[in-house]
C-alpha cells in the first residue's frame, strides 16, 4: 500500500517540480547516481543493419532487431532526441536487461551501487523536463543537461519498496490500458466491417468523375498569411472527422479571392491526397478555407448523396485501391486522376440515402464506444502518473 505521508513529515526540496520531500531524503543530481555510457553507442545505417534477434533501440523505443549487440547488463535508458518519442518535452526512460544495441539518439546510464535502477526509471520518468531541455535545439536533451537532472533519492531500502510497488501496480494499470487499446481496434475493424456490408453490393459500378462537377486539389503555391484574416489556410492534416479540423494559419478576404480556385459547395467531400492523413476524408460545410496542395476535394453531382459517397471512400476495397496506385513511392500520394477514375457501388438516390442513414447510426453507437475507452485510457494515464510522481517524491510512503 501507498499511504498519504503526513505534511509535518516533509521538507522543501528546493526544485519546483519535486515539491516536497520526506525529511530523511536528499536530492541529487543525475551524475551522481549514474555512469554515463553514451560514449559506446554506435548507429548503424538501416541499409547496413543485418536482421537478427537483439534489439536496436532508438529515440526512446526498439527501432529493429539486428544480429549483433554491444551492451548485455542491466541499464537504464533515457530519451535523447527525435519529436515523436517526447511527451511535452519529456523523455521517455526504458529500465532494459540483457544483450541490446543502442544508437546514439538514447542516452544509456549504469546506475551506482547505491540506487535501485527500477526506482530511478520512475523518478525520471516524473521529471519535468522543461529546464533541461536546450531551448536552442529542438527536443534534445543533451549530456550535460541531463547530467544536471535533479530526483529525489531515499535510503536503498526504501527505494527497492518503492520500486517493487510502482512495478506491480503499473504493470497492472498497463494490462488495463493495453485490453482497452485492443478493444478500440476492434470496435474500428467493426466499424470498417459495417461500411463494407452497405457499401460493396452486387448492383453498377460507377466512376467518381462521373458522378462529379469537379474533382481537383488545392494552391500549389504559399499564399500570404494574415494575423487579422478570417479565411483558414487548409491542407490535408484537417480531415478524418465529419467536420472540418479549422487549422492553419489565416489570410484576409482579398488573398482568398485572389488565390481560390476550388469549386466547393454542400455537394463537397473533402478529401487528404498525401501524408500520414492520406485517404481521410470530411465534408464541406461552407467554412471559409482555402486549400493547399495537399487538399482535395470532390464536388458531386446534386443527383448523389455525398454521404454514402463519403462511406464508399472509406471502405476497405476503396483504401485498398488507393494503397495500390502508390507504385511503391515512400511518401503516400493520392493523384487526383487515381481519384477520378476510382469506382463505387451506386444504388438508386434513395437507397444512397437509406444506406447512409443506417451506416451513420452504426458509427455513432461505435464510436461512443471508442469514446468510453479512450476516456478510461486517458483516465489511467492521468492516474499512473500521478501516482508515481507522489511515491517517489515521498508524499505517498510505501507500507
Amino acid at each position: 500500500m501507498a499511504m498519504i505521508r503526513p505534511e509535518t513529515e516533509m521538507k522543501d526540496s528546493g526544485v519546483k517540480y519535486i515539491g516536497l520531500i520526506p525529511r530523511t531524503w536528499k536530492i541529487v543530481q543525475l551524475k551522481y547516481c549514474t555512469d554515463c555510457l553514451d560514449g559506446k553507442r554506435i548507429p548503424i545505417d538501416a541499409s547496413l543493419r543485418k536482421s537478427g534477434i537483439y534489439p536496436y533501440w532508438g529515440a526512446g523505443k526498439i527501432m529493429d532487431y539486428v544480429d549483433d549487440y554491444i551492451f548485455d547488463e542491466r541499464l537504464v535508458l533515457l530519451g535523447e532526441d527525435g519529436a515523436p518519442f517526447f511527451d511535452d518535452f519529456r523523455p521517455v526512460s526504458h529500465l532494459i536487461d540483457g544483450k541490446v544495441w543502442v544508437n546514439n539518439h538514447i542516452h544509456v546510464l549504469r546506475t551506482k551501487d547505491n540506487v535501485v535502477d527500477s526506482y530511478l526509471v520512475h523518478a525520471l520518468n516524473s521529471v519535468d523536463y522543461h529546464e533541461y531541455i536546450n531551448g536552442s535545439i529542438l527536443n534534445k536533451l543533451t549530456q550535460s543537461n541531463m547530467n544536471r537532472i535533479k530526483i529525489p533519492l531515499p535510503s536503498y531500502r526504501e527505494q527497492q519498496a518503492i520500486a517493487d510497488y510502482l512495478d506491480n501496480i503499473c504493470s497492472k494499470i498497463d494490462e488495463i490500458i493495453a485490453e482497452a487499446k485492443a478493444s478500440i481496434d476492434e470496435y474500428k475493424e467493426l466499424k470498417i466491417s459495417h461500411i463494407n456490408k452497405h457499401t460493396v453490393h452486387k448492383m453498377k459500378r460507377t466512376k467518381l468523375k462521373y458522378i462529379s462537377k469537379k474533382i481537383g486539389d488545392g494552391i500549389h503555391t504559399t499564399p500570404e498569411y494574415s494575423d487579422e484574416g478570417t479565411i483558414r489556410f487548409i491542407n490535408g492534416g484537417s480531415f478524418g472527422e465529419d467536420s472540418i479540423k479549422m487549422i492553419g494559419p489565416t489570410l484576409s478576404s482579398e488573398e482568398y479571392q485572389k488565390q481560390n480556385k476550388s469549386l466547393l459547395n454542400e455537394h463537397s467531400i473533402m478529401i487528404a491526397l498525401n501524408g500520414v492523413n492520406f485517404g481521410n476524408t470530411s465534408l464541406y460545410n461552407n467554412e471559409a478555407i482555402l486549400l493547399g496542395k495537399s487538399a482535395g476535394y470532390i464536388t458531386l453531382k446534386p443527383s448523389v448523396c455525398r454521404e454514402y459517397v463519403r462511406y464508399c471512400l472509406e471502405n476497405s476495397f476503396t483504401k485498398e485501391a488507393f494503397d495500390l496506385s502508390l507504385n511503391g513511392t515512400t511518401i503516400p500520394n493520392l493523384s487526383l486522376n487515381t481519384l477520378r477514375n476510382t469506382e463505387i457501388c451506386l444504388p438508386d438516390y434513395s437507397v444512397q440515402k437509406q444506406l447512409a442513414k443506417t451506416i451513420k447510426k452504426m458509427i455513432i453507437k461505435i464510436d461512443s464506444l471508442i469514446t468510453e475507452k479512450e476516456s478510461l485510457i486517458n483516465d489511467l494515464e492521468s492516474y499512473k502518473k500521478s501516482l508515481i510522481y507522489e511515491v517517489v517524491t515521498g508524499k505517498r510512503r510505501v507500507v
